[in-house]
């Protein structure tokens, strides 16, 4: 059984051509080494908040990164609330659920997941991006699936969960002057159900595009998609604007996080 993570769908939809490369293939991109040291601090980041969540010391990681120790203390500052001890509460950083969906598995690996009676939230940290506004979050499938599998994997009703991101400035001398701040994304019932058709709409196009075999096809490039494609050359596409040697950067968001 295929599984398949947000960053999947969002390939998925974009262009079914990117995800065969992407995903099915994986297919190498050419690296950035500015973008690797983000990601890199990225993932002490993530290290660290989980190392916390267990119990496990960090002064050492701490005192070996002065901008990775102000990241965290700036955060833990700015959230007192979700780091204050609370004994009803059910806690678990890199939590994974999965679930059986029309011939595939869905997953999502939560930062942190709260939960308590009548209630779930979801913590996402965030290292490598400026704040985006509500309405792409809300719009975003990473938001989309980890609150429908939630619900889904849960006794909890749509109303009764949120997704709360947390943007913590990455190491630069213009980021690390901006506080961590939040944007909190509730749920309903009508966005549950919206999101499960299109689910299905997603994995029925992919078991459709599967069947025969070879190549999937190729975004529209009127949409605009390819000139910011890790793949646009290997597509021979935008070789006139570009040159046929070419090298396209994968966006950050694109590239999957993977579970400490």
């Amino acid at each position: 059984m295929l599984t398949l993570t947000q960053s999947h769908l969002r390939q998925l939809e974009t262009c079914p051509r990117r995800f065969q490369y992407g995903y099915l293939e994986q297919v190498p991109v050419p690296t950035d080494p500015e973008m690797l040291e983000r990601q890199r601090w990225g993932t002490q980041f993530h290290l660290v908040m989980q190392q916390r969540e267990l119990g496990l010391p960090i002064e050492g990681f701490l005192r070996e990164d002065a901008v990775l120790d102000a990241a965290v203390q700036g955060l833990l500052a700015a959230a007192p609330e979700l780091f204050a001890p609370q004994g009803d509460r059910f806690r678990q950083s890199e939590h994974r659920r999965t679930l059986a969906f029309n011939g595939y598995l869905l997953a999502a690996v939560y930062d942190l997941l709260v939960l308590e009676p009548g209630r779930g939230q979801i913590i996402d940290w965030k290292t490598y991006q400026r704040p985006s506004t509500q309405a792409q979050l809300a719009k975003a499938w990473q938001t989309r699936l980890y609150l429908y599998l939630l619900v889904e994997t849960s006794e909890l009703t749509p109303d009764q969960v949120s997704m709360t991101y947390w943007f913590v400035a990455p190491p630069g001398a213009e980021a690390r002057s901006e506080p961590p701040s939040s944007s909190i994304i509730s749920y309903s019932a009508a966005q549950h159900q919206r999101t499960e058709a299109d689910l299905r709409r997603l994995t029925d196009r992919l078991t459709d595009l599967l069947a025969p075999g070879g190549d999937l096809p190729q975004a529209d490039p009127d949409r605009g998609h390819c000139d910011r494609c890790s793949y646009t050359v290997r597509c021979q596409r935008g070789s006139d604007r570009f040159g046929t040697e070419a090298v396209v950067l994968p966006a950050i968001a694109d590239i999957a996080e993977v579970p400490l």
